[in-house]
């Protein structure tokens, strides 16, 4: 594999760069740049876009997955590569980003407001016959927003929400008259309905599945008359999924009457699993015995800076290394600066500061100024965007490839 050019100066591997040394072919720790390090385990990642896209095929859906959580191009070709439908992004820079990198079909899950950004995508519409991008809307204000000059007209999926949830109409009828609302712009076309189920819970919990089946198969019931009347074409579609609930999202959307085949799921999160947040809520975790099974594949790498009293440990690592968001980062492991000696290490992060994670051991624990401490984080999409560079390590912890990310 190529890898990609990585930043000089940026951090972790960044440092390599500035020197010119090429950290691929090297362990880790022996890559010529500096720690934290954020990293990624290549057979993890591997596994779960292959298990994922099993996974999808077995159900007879179609699969976008999001974008926003690696912001890769690179990773995206591999989910493409492995079968995936498209690629999902939430802003318009996002789409951009995937669309340069010649991504072919798009979705923006997510309203469309921006002047600039609405000619653009217009703009390659037109240019390119063969690339398609579906955005959402749900307002006859949004859809106002979208209309302009095009020989196309731009695809838009009418959105569903829920009561204290994010965007989205609140009632199937007002999606109902949204959807008869874009049949009548001839600048649009009504490619199909949207939804987003993640907010509707933030624990795996029966009642929050059955809440979840319930939306979702409101939806199904409300896209399969649609389809009867003529009001939603021949190829329309639903889209919906967020990382924890998929299964139970696609169970209530066939239990109110719509075809597999009509599913577009958008689940990110899965490709790099985590040992928090995720790995309790995704269907696995929780005992579906039909879903994939997935591997947290991000590691942070964080050294001991001081050992400054009895059963604490700091560690340089902190808010602007690792998401916090759903949860602090989980103690795995310990190991010398040169990667050897290996070894379990009991921990708890209990707190973070911009630069330093307070790490509780206990007294006698094998812990010194200078080991690594091998962190597994919760939530990716918090952690991804704090590193510009993030390599991909083989079973020994070589470097085979290094991505690049493109949140800013």
């Amino acid at each position: 594999m190529t890898s990609e050019p990585v930043p000089p100066l940026g951090k972790g591997v960044g440092l390599a760069a500035h020197s010119g040394f090429d950290p691929v072919g090297s362990p880790v720790w022996a890559a010529g740049g500096d720690f934290p390090q954020l990293t990624l385990d290549g057979e993890r990642l591997a596994e779960n876009i292959a298990r994922m896209a099993a996974y999808t095929a077995g159900r007879g859906v179609r699969f976008a997955p999001h974008g926003k959580t690696m912001m890769s191009p690179r990773i995206a070709e591999m989910q493409l590569a492995a079968g995936a439908w498209g690629i999902t992004a939430a802003t318009p820079t996002q789409l951009r980003v995937y669309r340069d990198a010649g991504v072919q079909r798009l979705i923006l899950a997510n309203q469309l407001v921006d002047p600039n950004a609405v000619a653009w995508l217009r703009s390659e519409l037109d240019r390119d016959p063969a690339f398609e991008c579906a955005v959402f809307v749900d307002s006859p204000a949004g859809l106002d927003l979208l209309e302009g000059p095009g020989i196309r007209p731009l695809p838009v999926l009418v959105e569903i929400g829920h009561p204290g949830g994010r965007t989205g109409v609140r009632s199937i009828t007002a999606a109902e008259e949204l959807a008869a609302e874009v049949r009548r712009r001839p600048g649009l076309r009504l490619a199909g309905l949207a939804a987003y189920e993640g907010s509707l819970g933030g624990d795996p919990s029966p009642e929050v599945l059955a809440a979840v089946r319930a939306f979702s198969r409101e939806i199904g019931a409300c896209a399969t008359k649609l389809l009867a009347a003529g009001v939603l074409p021949e190829d329309g579609f639903v889209t919906i999924g967020g990382s924890a609930f998929f299964d139970a999202a696609i169970d209530g959307l066939v239990a109110g009457g719509l075809e597999p085949a009509r599913v577009v799921l958008r689940s990110g999160a899965y490709v790099t699993h985590d040992d928090g947040f995720y790995r309790r809520m995704t269907p696995r975790s929780r005992g579906a015995a039909d879903a994939p099974e997935l591997r947290a594949a991000l590691t942070l790498w964080a050294p001991v800076l001081s050992r400054p009293e009895p059963g604490l440990a700091l560690l340089l690592c902190g808010r602007r290394d690792v998401g916090f968001d759903q949860g602090l980062p989980k103690v795995r492991g310990a190991r010398n600066r040169d990667g050897s000696d290996a070894r379990p290490l009991e921990g708890t992060i209990t707190q973070l500061a911009d630069q330093h994670a307070f790490l509780e051991v206990a007294d006698d624990a094998d812990l010194a100024v200078g080991d690594l401490v091998e962190l597994g984080i919760s939530h990716p999409c918090t952690t991804v965007d704090r590193w510009g560079s993030i390599p991909i390590l083989d079973r020994d912890h070589r470097i085979v490839e290094v991505i690049r990310t493109r949140f800013a």
